[in-house]
């Protein structure tokens, strides 16, 4: 058994649990969090500055939780590392990203297209790095 195994699992439990999460905030009134009966809900207030950006970013680490489990544990760490400096600057570039695009002629982007782009640059990136770790690992090796 590798010795990662349990960090692979808690990426994928992790990821899980972030779309999971992420939907049960976006959709509080389908979820059961809210009632329809109530006059507003809190959560309500938390789906663009928070339940979008993680339900985004925790689909496309699914992604590549699934890939994890193909490769061995030196590599894995490598990424580890890599992801955990992702998902740090991820969590500031989205935080200081409006959650709604600024007026005007040339409108910058909002926490859900910030969530898109550094989520698919993560899935891109994260393939580049494990690809290209497999195949110095198998010349070396």
């Amino acid at each position: 058994m590798q010795k990662t195994y349990w960090w692979r699992n808690a990426v994928l439990l992790l990821s899980a649990f972030g779309v999971a999460v992420g939907y049960a905030i976006f959709y509080p009134y389908k979820t059961g969090l809210c009632s329809l009966s109530a006059g507003s809900c809190i959560f309500s207030s938390l789906k663009k500055s928070f339940a979008e950006p993680l339900f985004l970013f925790s689909i496309f680490s699914l992604i590549i939780s699934i890939f994890l489990f193909f490769i061995t544990d030196k590599i894995f760490l490598k990424w580890l590392r890599f992801a955990a400096i992702w998902v740090a600057l991820s969590i500031i570039l989205i935080a200081l990203t409006p959650e709604y695009p600024s007026g005007g002629i040339m409108s910058g982007p909002d926490r859900e297209m910030v969530s898109i782009w550094l989520g698919g640059l993560f899935v891109v990136l994260s393939l580049g790095k494990i690809g290209w770790d497999v195949v110095k690992e198998k010349r070396l090796g």
